[in-house]
């Protein structure tokens, strides 16, 4: 066992098993899909009334991905000409589910109402289109694009912000429970507040960069912002519950098990617990336990951070019993106590030097299995799905006759899908896995240099040309056992 698992094992040693066992539904085909997000394909910016979101401004008037760096075409994926060869691309790859989200300024375009019919009829129309190909929908409500009105408002950090997602997904259910099973209430909420800390570092003359785990400074706003998306995802699963629309609700959580580098220190260790607090065990133990970590709350308390977090709040977050755990995994994340930290408590995320990486850290498909062992052990043994798993890396999806020899991405899907079988085999209960990403897309504060998908897209033309990673997939898809030798052929 290397020293990095040794720090996943101890942080989960001496756990006591307090999740009581989920109440799992009838078992359906495995979904094998891949995923995208609205704004990073739909282009179409003002196409059916759509209202502008955060990101239109970061973007477009802010210019915080460069000059002309817009998601105003994207891959063009709101136009129905396009998305239907999109989609018989997804089938010829033999996928039955596709986890994509709508735009909350697409369907409220001022973020609080009345509806839009035009953009209701769009995904309407959409998901009509991947059922006919026999593709199941999984449909995530809010994947970042705050309501640009909303954002003015405060956002996530103001607590009003729990009523305002309740009655957009009251709209989303209204109008779409009759069509689809599986809904993805919010995504990555972590990942979303370290991109909006991005931005204001941006916009303030910094450089703006992505940091996984929040520093002392950001803290206290980073837990106020988790706690009023949990309990709106809280208040809109009571309000489809209470309206006894059938199907399957839940939340895709950025999931980074913690890991340090050999010789760590008892510090480094330490803050490694730390960070598993604020990435992990914030989420999970509020889902799953009714409280929220102890350390972390203990902290926030000693440092008179203003946090928001009533009493109630995580209780009512578990009332919500929400009926899966959608995983979004792509790398470990290693921790350790800064040198020049003069906090005792100070912990920051890192990649180490010299070890196999992606754009988003550690290749590591051993700690994907051992991350399904500890869902399955200490909380339950929830209902999951991979919402997200995929890699990207630098220079590697290259056009050349007509094909994209993505050997990296080949093997790291190959491996992942290995270990996910692994603890299925163990007993975990994963009912889906998707691929980020179904295509090549805009990548946020990336711009279009970082390429993610299955599907590589010519973002001039808008040409698409599938990569070998899409056809060993849909080999997995088919349920051939694949070692990742195959991906050197």
């Amino acid at each position: 066992m290397s020293k990095a698992i040794f720090v996943l094992a101890a942080i989960m040693n001496g756990f006591v098993l307090s999740a009581k066992a989920q109440t799992s539904p009838p078992q359906e085909p495995f979904r094998w899909g891949a995923a995208s997000a609205a704004y990073q394909v739909e282009g179409a910016f003002n196409a059916d009334n759509k209202g502008r979101s955060i990101w239109d401004v970061y973007l477009d008037d802010d210019h915080l991905a460069g000059p002309g760096i817009s998601g105003d075409v994207a891959i063009n994926f709101y136009d129905r000409e396009q998305y239907l060869k999109d989609i018989a691309l997804l089938k010829k790859m033999g996928l039955n589910s596709y986890r994509f989200s709508i735009s909350w300024p697409r369907i409220m375009p001022d973020g609080l109402g009345p509806a839009n019919p035009a953009a209701i009829a769009h995904y309407r129309q959409f998901i009509t289109d991947l059922k006919d190909a026999g593709i199941k929908p999984m449909l995530t409500l809010y994947h970042w694009d705050m309501p640009a009105s909303l954002a003015a408002a405060g956002g996530w950090e103001n607590r009003a912000s729990i009523d305002w997602f309740q009655r957009y997904a009251e709209v989303v259910f209204a109008n779409f429970a009759d069509q689809v099973e599986l809904f993805v209430l919010v995504n990555e909420p972590s990942i979303e507040r370290d991109l909006k800390t991005a931005a204001e570092e941006k916009m303030a003359g910094g450089k703006g960069d992505l940091v996984l785990l929040p520093d002392l400074a950001h803290l206290a706003v980073s837990l106020k912002t988790y706690n009023h998306i949990l309990l709106a995802c809280a208040a809109a699963k009571k309000s489809f519950d209470a309206r006894g629309y059938k199907g399957r609700l839940g939340l895709a959580v950025p999931l980074l098990p913690p890991l340090t580098v050999a010789n760590a220190s008892a510090s480094d260790i330490a803050a490694a617990k730390f960070g598993d607090g604020v990435l992990n065990r914030w989420f999970l133990d509020a889902m799953f336990k009714g409280t929220y970590p102890a350390d972390i709350l203990a902290f926030a308390k000693e440092r008179k951070l203003d946090t928001d977090i009533r009493p109630e709040d995580a209780a009512t977050i578990h009332a919500a019993h929400f009926d899966f755990l959608g995983i979004n995994y792509y790398a470990p994340a290693f921790f350790r106590h800064p040198k020049e930290a003069r906090d005792p408590a100070a912990a920051e995320a890192f990649t180490p030097e010299g070890i196999d990486k992606a754009f988003n850290g550690a290749v590591r498909p051993d700690v994907f299995k051992a991350l399904l062992d500890r869902i399955r052990i200490e909380y339950g043994n929830p209902t999951v799905y991979i919402t997200e798993n995929g890699a990207g890396f630098p220079g590697e999806d290259q056009l050349v006759d007509g094909t994209v020899h993505d050997v990296r991405r080949c093997r790291y899907i190959v491996q992942h899908v290995a270990a996910m079988q692994q603890a299925i085999a163990a007993g975990a209960d994963v009912r889906g896995y998707h691929v980020w990403s179904s295509h090549d897309n805009l990548e946020w504060f990336s711009g279009y240099g970082s390429r993610f998908g299955l599907i590589y897209v010519d973002f001039d033309t808008q040409q698409r040309t599938p990569k070998q990673s899409a056809e060993v997939y849909g080999r997995l898809t088919r349920g051939e056992n694949l070692s990742p030798d195959v991906c050197s052929k």
